[in-house]
């Protein structure tokens, strides 16, 4: 049972640290179901998701109306 923000992580940096939102949780959702055996919900996803942004870990931009892209945040090490 893997937390739901280590999915999203993880995902995202597969794909190359960026995507958009639907093909994100699209990927997520299956990966959910597969590991967790639970379904995702759009609106859970888009929690887990403005909690990743709120701690820094990705950003997220709208870039027109219904569509984002999610970045993932590189951190440096000092």
């Amino acid at each position: 049972m893997l937390p739901l923000t280590i999915l999203v992580m993880s995902e995202l940096k597969r794909m190359g640290g960026t995507a958009k939102d639907r093909d994100l949780f699209e990927n997520v959702r299956k990966l959910c179901e597969a590991l967790n055996g639970e379904d995702l919900s759009f609106s859970r996803f888009n929690k887990v998701l403005m909690s990743l942004e709120l701690k820094g870990f990705v950003r997220v931009e709208s870039i027109k109306r219904g569509y984002r892209m999610v970045y993932l945040v590189e951190r440096r090490k000092r």
